[in-house]
């Protein structure tokens, strides 16, 4: 079943809408083809999505890079996951194995298609960039290449529970309500035989809050072991592009080490972006896209096979682009710093110094996170605030530039007063006014390393990253027992014990090579990711404090509204927050409330989605009504595994 069309005002490009694929068990999913509007077999690539083909996760940036990709001669295909959107089956957990089954299933379907030419690759953003990974480690025959951008082959690493902690905001306020919405809206493609309503009746019926898998699931059991693609199983060729500060900084690195195949590892400045609009020191993504496609796809000798495959921006006051011959570099030459009693670091002295666990440390480093894309990068890196409720150790200001390059690794000597408790690194310049620039960031789950008034090593690995310091900077390392709301706070008041003489950090220190080489960078493209369908949003970040009881609160919203087609319009407004008292973490709380407003000729649906998370419990409770008349309406409770 599909709806073709041309382009309007050209021949050029066809449309196919809702073209059915059937996995081998049977069930349908849904995709939409753009491609030359000819005869001829062409290389295609597959963009596998949740955010639905026919909604935000078609009609906006994915569906202008397909019609960028087939003006150069390709067939473009942007798929829904199985139990979503236009597709058919149930999704009653996130990140589902069977998502690597449907990969491969797409993609052996698009190589047999008459207009295919029997090449394949897969590309994504966030999940779909997963998705190709997932599928990638099935080997399908006719999969020749990838480029997974901001994804991981281990969800649990990346994003669930960062260093082993519960896991904290976005996955309990932001992303994990908001994919309730997406499970349960109704498709967007309606279709006259009346497929959809039979789809989101199977939908209503099975499709299950995917933050009940956070709550069951906090630690790295078989359910998320699962859940991790094989990076020694890919071997197609593969361009892994990531940015410093987004989830997957870290795991990036990692599936390239990994990764079996041809590869190639870009990492920018950016958050959750795109390169090609990235807020600093944007990059050609997808002028690299194009070369990797061109040259695996299509055969044709683009260079990129013959450059250095590693292209890193080294952030800081002066930042630039770097090409390295490998990851980490082989120069890399790490150095050990002790964190001394006196607060200087690399200073030395024997003793202890005692922090009491502050649960709302982590807000003001919040800026930094890679889902405030639309905060200027000036403002979000500055944590001075935060740095004054932790524990640091200060340096000497720098005589000369260092570069630091690759994964910093606490190791701290330590005594606890109770577990759990959370153990948080932080690394940061600080300036010569004092501001504080945070560099990366490092989480423990106290629990798995120490015991109760026991003292003991503990090792707390940071997050990769590319960072050049100047001459009068200083390095700060920051010790605190929480980063809120990132990071779900353990309920019990506890002290934590630092003993130096031993306590110290190891730092990636990479000596400047004897010649620096720049990437051959393209030409930026950030008008062919703007789509006509993007009738606007936006986001807003607010923190406060009410002093009366010491307690921090997050308060954000986040808009955004979709045209579909000519008549469908699909608008998304989402309120989430989280709050924490100083001196009661055991009562910290994290909320959403989610509406979503279909407008179409033939009827308005709305869905409304509230929930709480509690240090014991969380709820979630939707309502649908059709033209303001209640149609379903349900509500789940969970108890949090501890």
């Amino acid at each position: 079943m599909s709806d073709q069309a041309s382009t309007p005002g050209s021949n050029a490009i066809l449309f196919e809408r809702n073209a059915l694929v059937k996995m081998r068990d049977g069930v349908h999913l849904a995709a939409d083809i753009i491609r030359p509007d000819d005869a001829h077999r062409r290389p295609a690539i597959l963009n596998f999505n949740p955010y639905h083909k026919d909604g935000r996760g078609g009609r906006l940036a994915v569906e202008s890079v397909h019609r960028h990709f087939a003006a150069r001669g390709y067939a473009a295909v942007t798929a829904d996951l199985r139990g979503l959107g236009n597709s058919g089956g149930t999704s009653p957990e996130c990140f589902a194995p069977q998502e690597a089954l449907d990969g491969h299933d797409l993609v052996e379907w698009i190589a047999a298609q008459p207009w295919c030419d029997g090449n394949v690759g897969m590309w994504g953003v966030s999940y779909p960039g997963i998705t190709s990974l997932s599928a990638a480690a099935m080997r399908p025959p006719h999969l020749k290449a990838i480029v997974p951008i901001h994804a991981t082959s281990d969800l649990h690493r990346g994003v669930v529970s960062l260093g082993g902690t519960r896991p904290g905001f976005w996955m309990r306020a932001d992303w994990g309500p908001r994919m309730l919405a997406y499970n349960l809206m109704p498709p967007q493609f309606a279709d006259d035989a009346g497929r959809w309503a039979r789809v989101w009746a199977e939908h209503l019926a099975e499709n299950l809050p995917w933050i009940a898998d956070f709550a069951a699931h906090p630690g790295f059991d078989p359910f998320w072991q699962s859940r991790v693609a094989d990076m020694s199983k890919v071997t197609v060729p593969t361009l892994h592009i990531c940015g410093w500060r987004d989830l997957y900084t870290d795991c990036t690195p990692l599936d390239y080490l990994a990764n079996a195949g041809p590869k190639r590892l870009i990492m920018g400045a950016w958050k959750h972006e795109f390169p090609d609009s990235g807020r600093e020191a944007p990059a050609a993504g997808l002028a690299e896209m194009e070369r990797w496609f061109d040259l695996y796809l299509m055969g044709r000798p683009t260079g990129i096979d013959r450059e250095p495959p590693v292209n890193i921006y080294l952030q800081g006051r002066e930042g630039f682009w770097r090409a390295e011959t490998q990851w980490p570099p082989a120069r890399q030459a790490p150095i050990e710093l002790n964190l001394a009693p006196d607060g200087t670091l690399g200073g030395a002295g024997e003793g202890a110094s005692s922090y009491d666990y502050d649960p709302t440390v982590g807000l003001h480093s919040l800026a930094w996170d890679p889902w405030t894309t639309s905060l200027d990068p000036s403002v979000a890196r500055d944590h001075s605030a935060d740095d004054a409720r932790s524990l640091c150790f200060t340096s000497a200001p720098l005589t000369a530039p260092m570069e630091l390059i690759g994964n910093a690794e606490a190791m701290l000597d330590v005594t606890a007063s109770a577990v759990p408790l959370n153990l948080v690194v932080k690394l940061s310049a600080v300036a010569e006014n004092g501001r504080s620039v945070l560099i990366t960031t490092g989480w423990i789950d106290l629990a798995a390393q120490a015991r109760v008034g026991r003292r003991g090593q503990v090792r707390v690995p940071l997050r990769a990253t590319g960072y050049r310091l100047l001459p009068g900077e200083r390095l700060r390392v920051s010790v605190a027992c929480a980063d809120f709301p990132r990071v779900w706070p353990t309920p019990v008041p506890a002290t934590l014990v630092l003993h130096h003489g031993v306590s110290r950090i190891r730092l990636p220190v990479c000596p400047e090579p004897a010649e620096a080489v720049r990437p051959n960078w393209g030409r930026l493209q950030s008008a062919a990711l703007a789509s006509p369908n993007d009738s606007g949003g936006g986001q807003t970040w607010d923190i406060s404090r009410d002093l009366m009881t010491d307690t921090a609160r997050l308060s954000a919203t986040k808009s955004e509204s979709v045209r579909i087609d000519g008549t469908t319009r699909v608008a998304t407004q989402h309120e989430y927050g989280a709050a924490v008292s100083a001196g009661r973490p055991d009562l910290a709380r994290m909320h959403s409330n989610t509406s979503v407003r279909i407008e179409q000729p033939v009827q308005t649906t709305e869905l409304t989605i509230r929930t709480l998370t509690t240090s014991h419990a969380a709820s979630a409770e939707v309502r649908i009504t059709i033209d303001g008349q209640p149609f379903w309406h349900r509500t789940w409770n969970f108890t949090e595994t501890a």
